[in-house]
């Protein structure tokens, strides 16, 4: 969530008529996350946000939206696309693909406590069991195979150090024997900053636009290698907890608990590559956000070393 496309108070206005939702009062951009524009809008019947898609075409949306709505059905706490006439939930503003949802009340946080880890471990299980009915479908693009034509795309910008460890990691994965483990319907990014606290409980769940079909022990690395980390260390009593939250919802099977480690390598190097290539070849736009590289290939080494371990 950046702003890349500014819209005025006019064009928004104009955008919101079908839609029945009162009228503008004003609105704002939201600065957090880094693929798509995000304004907060308040109008006289509440507040709403609005998401103009940067990469995702209209014609690849619709999964998406069906998704959410679908979790909303499960009254899972996440964005529910706001009608536009019958049914029609995109429209266009800004020459950019453009949803409005209901905001969500609460806020993200930046330092989870353990019960919080827990908690989050809960939801993610949740979103893997209800999102199977919903007849969704994606490849992940993102997979072992996308980071290595990412390293391709990106490595003439690399240090030296940088290859031998990618290269290094990358040999690794391709090389593993993984036993068949679940798959399902993956959230593939619940950093801390997709998810809403209030009150201190869990109050929404952000950004399923990276969702796809892939192990759902990937997921759980994603989620770890975020929540988990404090001060660049990993906490292991949080790791615990989530583990916990997640198998109080749906057990973990052996397979799983043996291979833990090689999906928490597997998504640090999908981070570590994909900050790099954001901080390479950024997207101008009014507020945006960057984040550091550097967190993952530090990730990568800690359960490079702990695998070494074992």
């Amino acid at each position: 969530m950046s702003v890349y496309t500014p819209i005025y108070h006019q064009q928004l206005q104009e955008f919101l008529e079908p839609y029945s939702l009162g009228t503008l009062k004003r609105f704002s951009g939201i600065q957090a996350g880094i693929e798509n524009t995000n304004y907060k809008v308040t109008t006289s019947q509440g507040e709403f946000v609005l998401t103009l898609f940067e990469s995702l075409t209209a014609q690849e949306l619709p999964p998406y939206l069906q998704l959410l709505n679908h979790l909303n059905q499960s009254c899972f706490p996440a964005p529910k696309p706001q009608a536009y006439g019958e049914s029609i939930v995109i429209n266009t503003l800004a020459n950019k693909p453009a949803v409005i949802f209901n905001c969500l009340a609460g806020h993200s946080i930046e330092t989870p406590s353990t019960a919080q880890c827990q908690e989050i471990g809960e939801y993610l299980a949740k979103i893997h069991l209800l999102s199977s009915s919903s007849g969704f479908y994606k490849q992940n693009s993102k997979n072992l195979k996308g980071c290595q034509q990412l390293f391709n795309r990106i490595k003439p910008y690399l240090s030296r150090q940088d290859i031998e460890l990618l290269d290094s990691e990358l040999s690794f994965q391709s090389l593993y024997q993984l036993p068949a483990i679940p798959k399902g319907i993956i959230h593939a990014d619940l950093f801390k900053d997709n998810v809403l606290f209030h009150r201190g409980r869990i109050s929404g769940i952000l950004d399923f636009y990276n969702a796809c079909n892939d192990c759902f022990l990937f997921d759980i690395a994603v989620t770890c290698n975020d929540w988990c980390v404090e001060n660049e260390f990993v906490d292991q009593q949080k790791v615990r907890a989530l583990l916990l939250g997640y198998q109080s919802i749906r057990l973990l099977n052996n397979d799983e608990k043996a291979h833990l480690t090689v999906f928490l390598r597997l998504a640090a190097l999908r981070f570590w590559l994909s900050r790099l290539e954001h901080q390479l070849h950024p997207i101008e736009g009014e507020l945006t956000t960057e984040k550091d590289p550097l967190v993952f290939r530090r990730l990568l080494e800690y359960h490079r070393a702990e695998s070494c371990a074992l």
